[in-house]
């Protein structure tokens, strides 16, 4: 349970089988030729050298879930790995190499040795692009400007490779089939600078031209700056859409939500709009994420709890609101409510009886204290949750009264209830317990 709800306030999920870049950034040095492997390691190693032609430098994606420099897959589904590696000759500063090899009778071949004019690999996956049987090579290349990146796309076939024209830049992609066929559209994302409008693209496959062409795109938040991550899934009615979380130039985060509207033949984000504020506009670090499993994005909204006067804000709770997104009416349906302390890494979902704007929520030292609220004033302690230091709980220091709830090797954290049978706050030892969730370390 624990797990479960912690994924919910604060993480990353990707659905449905999506893939495509992600947005964690690691710093990933060039790293030099590695030593001599036996078996297919080597013969890989020994194709990459004679293409080279002399020394050369292996190069790592920096994003996405392929991290290595040369990635063994299975492109065509017959149980053998195909091998993709990328690398850069010694005398070559500007141009790096994409490699693919295929095993044939016990020997390994190079099936396509693929120049780009670039220094680095941003991402690379795989998807079912040109077609639902074999899965192509989607490979993306640094530019010198800032955010934005060069798309390109490669169909692999009983042993030789094909360039499919794609000529799209991007800031992020994400591969997944977003109108429920068995072959996956692109959808990039682009934030604004001096080189790119602020977009969404939803990139499909046309087998007569052998090309991805534009099918739609769409508008996104030209103040977003940075793209922090995005999660793939249901939307409501069986649409499938990804919600996109991205930051702005002063941190604040806000969900763009994009999917195809099938009936109009176009892509939506109906979340942005110009010179109107984003209802998921945000100052803490909380994204859109499936809550219980269901393959539905649930969106969150921030708000404070309920606060007598200025000097107040800083030791009430966030209350986060996970809602779904209905695309019929295009607007967010509240699902459920969380307080959240971040200092000490924990959630309390409020009770769905709980009214709003009956009840608050304090940050008080290690304490998260929850009292009802009524007439723009506090009134009677409902219950607190206490994160203890494990050494203070384990020597029985200020912790009488306290009811254990869950333990790490930083802390016990324990219950102390106030309310009692009558009250319509009411909550058993148990209730609360069930309530109580870590967050993510993830997130």
């Amino acid at each position: 349970m624990k797990s479960r709800i912690a994924a919910a306030v604060l993480g990353a999920t990707l659905l449905l089988s999506a893939s495509g870049c992600n947005f964690l950034e690691l710093d990933l040095e060039d790293a030099l030729r590695p030593p001599k492997t036996m078996g297919d390691e080597a013969e890989i190693e020994q194709l990459i050298a004679g293409s080279a032609r002399g020394g050369y430098t292996l190069k790592y994606p920096k994003n996405g879930n392929y991290r290595s420099a040369i990635i063994m897959q299975d492109l065509d589904g017959d149980g053998t790995a195909e091998a993709v590696a990328f690398f850069r000759g010694r005398d070559e500063t500007t141009r790096l190499h994409m490699l693919v090899m295929y095993e044939n009778d016990g020997e390994w071949k190079i099936s396509g040795d693929f120049v780009t004019e670039t220094t680095d690999v941003d991402c690379v996956d795989f998807a079912k692009v040109t077609g639902s049987e074999r899965l192509d090579i989607l490979a993306g290349y640094t530019t010198y400007s800032p955010s934005v990146n060069f798309l390109a796309c490669y169909a692999y076939h009983d042993g030789e490779t094909m360039s499919v024209s794609a000529g799209q830049s991007y800031t992020a992609f994400y591969c997944g089939s977003i109108d429920h066929s068995d072959r996956s559209e692109v959808i990039t994302f682009s934030v604004y600078n001096a080189d790119n409008e602020a977009k969404a693209t939803m990139l499909e496959y046309n087998a007569d031209k052998r090309a991805l062409y534009a099918k739609s795109s769409v508008a996104m938040d030209p103040g977003v700056v940075k793209i922090r991550q995005a999660s793939f899934g249901e939307m409501s009615g069986g649409v499938r859409g990804i919600a996109v979380d991205g930051a702005n130039a002063t941190g604040e985060l806000n969900t763009q939500v994009i999917y195809y509207n099938s009936e109009l033949a176009v892509l939506r984000n109906p979340l942005y709009r110009e010179k109107t504020k984003n209802p998921t506009q945000r100052t803490i670090d909380v994204f859109a994420v499936d809550i219980n499993n269901d393959k539905t994005i649930d969106i969150p909204t921030v708000e404070k709890l309920p606060f007598a006067d200025a000097d107040a804000v800083q030791y009430t709770a966030d209350k986060v609101t996970r809602n779904n997104f209905d695309t019929a009416h295009e607007t967010l349906v509240r699902i459920s409510d969380y307080a959240l302390d971040m200092a000490y890494n924990f959630s309390i979902k409020i009770p769905d009886a709980w009214e709003n704007g009956t009840y608050t929520a304090q940050l008080e030292g290690n304490s998260m204290r929850f009292f009802e609220w009524d007439n723009d004033s506090v009134g009677k302690l409902i219950f607190d949750i206490r994160a203890f230091d494990v050494a203070t709980w384990d020597q029985g220091k200020e912790n009488d009264g306290y009811t254990l709830i869950y333990r790490d090797n930083r802390y016990a954290y324990a219950l102390h209830n106030n309310t009692d049978e009558d009250s319509a706050f009411a909550l058993s030892d148990n209730e609360i317990k069930t309530s109580f969730s870590l967050l993510s370390d993830a997130g």
